[in-house]
């Protein structure tokens, strides 16, 4: 009498890895522009990435950075069922309805801020790459030297923001709140020792100082960031002196070992 061997269903250790895979890359580009507009007399400088981090849409953010990493040539395009992504990003119920809802309802508010374009393939929800700064625009690799410009300066998010790490610790993909995971993704734009005032953020990057302060406070605590204090006389302040802090990445997001020609052009006003 023949004996079944089942197999266990996939864990979503198991899922995030082979989307990682079958990307065959080690980063994810995205373009500047996702964070923030190109410097404009008065103008409102808030981009894609500030509209998901000030609704709070954590799931449409991870989506979307994932979405990025798996859609990795032409026509930057990705297909899965949406349990799959929903297991992948660690819904505890992902072949409930209502796990696949939620996934279905993220691709919609993506597609509204203009960052994918949605269709359908074999059932399944087809999504196709925009331009990162929610223009609508056809998607092509910002590091594509035949039509590049200024508006397709780039950084790299590293594949170890998807994979488990060294020692054991938990996918940052899931486990980083949306402020900090915008605060990497600024810290990922820029140099090592950036100066980066938390008053700045709501005019530089369309996120609050509270966000952008317990986004910066949370990559401290989980060692993922290093702050440099360094304390300058300044003869016209009330005090005397001013402070500033200057934001180096550590493993697995940095330091990248670009320093700062200037901390003035640390971030973009």
């Amino acid at each position: 009498m023949a004996t079944a061997c089942h197999e266990q269903p996939a864990t979503a250790n198991q899922t995030i890895d082979a989307i990682v895979d079958e990307a065959g890359r080690d980063h994810a580009p995205l373009r500047k522009t996702f964070l923030q507009k190109p410097d404009s007399e008065g103008a409102d400088r808030a981009s894609a990435m500030a509209d998901l981090v000030r609704a709070g849409d954590s799931l449409g953010l991870r989506l979307y950075l994932t979405a990025v990493l798996k859609a990795s040539s032409p026509p930057w395009d990705t297909a899965l069922p949406a349990p799959v992504w929903a297991r992948a990003l660690g819904n505890p119920l992902p072949t409930s309805k209502g796990a696949t809802g939620a996934i279905s309802k993220a691709w919609r508010r993506l597609e509204d801020h203009g960052l994918i374009r949605r269709s359908r393939y074999n059932r399944m929800a087809q999504i196709t790459l925009l331009r990162e700064d929610g223009s609508g625009q056809d998607y092509t690799h910002p590091g594509d030297k035949d039509c590049r410009t200024e508006a397709d300066d780039y950084f790299k998010v590293p594949v170890a923001l998807w994979r488990l790490g060294p020692s054991g610790e938990g996918r940052w993909i899931r486990e980083l709140s949306v402020p900090e995971l915008a605060m990497l993704l600024i810290s990922l734009s820029l140099r090592d020792e950036s100066w980066l005032p938390i008053e700045h953020a709501p005019d530089w990057y369309g996120v609050s100082a509270d966000t952008a302060q317990r986004g910066l406070s949370g990559l401290r605590n989980r060692d993922l960031l290093d702050v440099d204090i360094r304390v300058k006389t300044a003869p016209l302040s009330p005090t005397g002196a001013t402070t500033e802090h200057l934001y180096t990445l550590k493993a697995p997001f940095g330091p990248t070992g670009r320093r700062q020609r200037s901390r003035r052009r640390g971030a973009k006003r």
